[in-house]
């Protein structure tokens, strides 16, 4: 949604380790001729190969020698065996040392970093162990074959800014429900949005699972010249990244100004039976004037709302985001989970985003836009998380001319709170998750009543008529409404 405008320590054997410590390991085998496939002088040939295919009951032996020793299995073949072990386990299994070595910046490695045997390394393997495979081989970093320059890896920009995966999650307190070992499972979340390239590598190695389908005249699911489809998306996998994502596509690819309407995505997000819907679009209903909320609401939208009101009585959670400087409808539905933005620093300390609206509706009487807050920079461009995008799309290079990201590099530093609603809506998914018989109104009244206050700065000062943006302060307040969200506070009392 665009702004309106005027080193960790090695762990003990059988602790777990940290992600760059877990090893991928190869486990060749004997065989018949007892000597393994790595340790023939000449070429093996599809031939040849044959005669190293493992006993009878030789695999079975090694693989439970191997869990014994806390390694876990993860593959197997007719030939070999993969699994996965800590720099410790292997090293106490196999007599050596394991020295890091960071690997070229320049291609798109499935790792910065692999542990390995330095040259000169001892090697004493567990005898008992020794005597049941061939060999173990750590498998080295492969090199994601992606488009050009996009990398699983955000680069480095020069000013404070989040991290989606480490700092959206902890800001809005989820990790400890990370802890609790849920992430969302079986809770099917549809966002309605550009378009969803989960090509990216950001997606693929971090095992970020969706499907994708077409609302009417939208093309090609695997695409999303928008791009913010794409990159608003992680924010939910960082929240719940085992969801059940359903991705909406609006986008015509062949016609910028083709494509489907807010409706007609809602209307296919309703055939997949989402538990929650989450949307980051918006009509601003704005006077002629420019500058207050229109006093009734078009007639052209009123079929969306009631397709709206229809889902939330059904029981299925609405979020809609509430604009970027905008008087954004569907967000100002009263029975809509309507999500504003809070900025959190550095230090900690939490200010309203004056990038975020915040308004008090003139067409639904006492309603209030926002109802909670997630995370959305500031002014005069939100450049606060870094987001993986389609590279060379429409935000990769648009983005570049102030972001400090390189156009192509397939990364984008933004927000908006079209990036707090989906964050908010994996929070819902969460909340689902522990008790599936909460309400909307229930997840809302939650969200509110747990919801950390937020006492300083004002939100945009486009949605106010006044044109200084309403102002934070104690308790539920014109800016943020309740505050920004305790996904763990709201998880307790679920």
């Amino acid at each position: 949604m665009q702004p309106f405008k005027p080193s960790q320590p090695r762990p003990a054997v059988g602790e777990s380790a940290p992600p760059e410590e877990q090893l991928r390991i190869a486990i060749t085998f004997k065989g018949r001729t007892h000597t393994g496939p790595t340790k023939l002088a000449a070429r093996l040939s599809s031939r040849s190969i044959l005669s190293f295919a493992p006993e009878p009951g030789e695999m079975e032996k090694a693989i439970e020698a191997l869990r014994q020793r806390g390694f876990i299995v993860s593959g197997r073949g007719r030939m070999t065996v993969s699994v996965r072990g800590s720099v410790a386990q292997f090293e106490h299994a196999f007599g050596t040392r394991l020295t890091p070595f960071n690997l070229s910046q320049k291609q798109s490695y499935s790792s910065d970093k692999v542990f390995y045997p330095a040259k000169g390394a001892p090697w004493n393997p567990d005898p008992s162990l020794s005597a049941l495979i061939d060999d173990a081989y750590i498998q080295w970093p492969h090199i994601y074959l992606a488009d050009p320059g996009a990398s699983a890896r955000p680069p480095s920009v020069g000013y404070y800014h989040l991290d989606v995966l480490k700092d959206v999650p902890a800001k809005l307190n989820v990790t400890n429900i990370h802890k609790e070992r849920q992430h969302g499972e079986g809770i099917r979340v549809a966002m309605i949005d550009t378009g969803f390239d989960h090509s990216h590598p950001f997606f693929t190695r971090n095992g970020f699972t969706s499907s994708v389908v077409l609302a009417p005249s939208a093309t090609n699911r695997q695409t999303d010249p928008g791009s913010h489809g794409t990159g608003e998306s992680a924010n939910v996998f960082a929240v719940a990244p085992k969801v059940t994502f359903i991705g909406v596509k609006l986008g015509d690819d062949a016609d910028p100004n083709g494509g489907a309407s807010i409706l007609e995505g809602f209307q296919e997000a309703l055939k997949h039976k989402p538990h929650v819907i989450t949307v980051s679009m918006c009509y601003d209903l704005r006077d002629d004037n420019g500058v207050a909320e229109l006093g009734e609401l078009p007639n052209g939208l009123k079929p969306l709302e009631a397709e709206i009101q229809a889902a939330i009585a059904s029981g299925i959670v609405v979020v809609f985001s509430a604009g970027n400087g905008h008087y954004a409808f569907p967000a100002s539905m009263p029975e809509v989970l309507s999500v504003g933005g809070t900025f959190v620093a550095e230090d900690g300390a939490m200010t309203a985003s004056d990038y975020a609206s915040a308004f008090t509706s003139g067409i639904y009487s006492g309603r209030h836009v926002p109802d909670v807050c997630g995370l959305v920079g500031m002014l005069p461009n939100a450049d606060y998380i870094m987001l993986p995008v389609p590279p060379g799309a429409e935000i990769d290079t648009g983005n570049a001319e102030h972001d400090g990201t390189t156009a192509g590099d397939g990364w984008a530093v933004f927000s908006g709170t079209s990036a707090s609603a989906p964050q908010i809506a994996a929070v819902c998914a969460l909340l689902l998750q522990k008790n599936p018989k909460l309400t909307p109104a229930e997840i809302k009244a939650l969200l509110v009543r747990t919801a950390i206050d937020v006492r300083d700065g004002s939100a945009s000062p486009a949605s106010d008529p006044e044109g200084l943006g309403i102002k934070a302060g104690p308790g539920i307040d014109g800016a943020t409404g309740a505050g920004l969200v305790d996904a763990w506070a709201a998880w307790q009392q679920a």
